[in-house]
């Protein structure tokens, strides 16, 4: 009996883990969303950024870990498929589904369903984004432009910078 709550409590912390890593946005200050400097043409960076926070938050809603890793970049999917949120796999996506699937048996993908992109941050072609999960939980996570789209830099428990 007690190996099924350290199974809920494992889950539940992956996912906060995950929830905080795989989050994104910067300092909610002048140069967050709100406008200003940076409304290129296709969308600034921050909207474009702020757009890969948002489709990855989409795709964990939609249980689609395919999708998830293609808003990662390279080192973040290499992470996961090294073990970053468990055991090895052949891919972050089989990685990442093996997550989904503890995460939401043991009711822990609350915090993550709940997220909501505050600000982003852009400097050149790093950005930073801040993530609210509500009850006071924020979270930061970098991004970079790889090849012209916007990346999250991490994956699990920690930036892989």
């Amino acid at each position: 009996m007690r190996s099924k709550p350290a199974f809920q409590l494992r889950a539940a912390a992956l996912a906060a883990a995950a929830a905080l890593a795989l989050g994104a946005a910067a300092c909610g200050d002048s140069d967050d969303d709100g406008g200003g400097d940076g409304a290129a043409s296709g969308g600034s960076d921050r909207q474009q950024a702020r757009a890969t926070v948002e489709n990855l938050y989409a795709a964990i809603a939609d249980n689609d870990a395919e999708k998830v890793c293609d808003q990662l970049n390279a080192d973040a999917q290499k992470q996961l498929t090294e073990g970053g949120l468990g055991e090895k796999s052949d891919s972050c996506a089989e990685s990442f589904q093996a997550f989904l699937d503890q995460a939401k048996e043991a009711g822990g993908l609350n915090l993550t369903l709940k997220a909501r992109v505050e600000s982003v941050k852009v400097t050149g072609d790093s950005a930073v984004a801040t993530v609210a999960f509500g009850k006071g939980r924020n979270g930061k996570i970098p991004l970079e432009k790889v090849d012209g789209e916007w990346k999250l830099e991490a994956a699990g428990a920690a930036p892989s910078q």
